[in-house]
């Protein structure tokens, strides 16, 4: 899916207007509205991770990276994201050893 499409449905799913993103992302409502409306526009790296930000999710997720997460992925991934490396390094190699286990 083009990356205005996903910022389009993801601002209508919270009932976010144009401006109210734009403005949780630092970007003019102008400027995200040629980005949901032109699907060919091509933004800078800065402007997906600004978008990102204010969706609060990671910047591959509005790219197609990562697709339906769940509610408690999504809590997840925040929560790991949050957390210090040292906590990171201990659940990743908690769940790599479980995802072994299952193969």
């Amino acid at each position: 899916m083009a990356l205005g499409n996903v910022i389009r449905q993801r601002r209508l799913a919270l009932g976010w207007t144009l401006e109210e993103l734009a403005e949780r992302a630092r970007l003019t409502p102008n400027y995200v509205g040629t980005l949901e409306r032109n699907p060919s526009r091509d933004p800078s790296v800065s402007t997906v991770i600004a978008l990102a930000r204010a969706f609060r999710v990671a910047p591959g997720e509005l790219l197609g990276g990562v697709r339906d997460l769940g509610p408690e992925a999504t809590e997840a991934a925040r929560l790991f994201e949050a957390s210090p490396p040292d906590v990171q390094d201990a659940v990743l190699r908690l769940l790599r050893a479980t995802a072994r286990r299952r193969r």
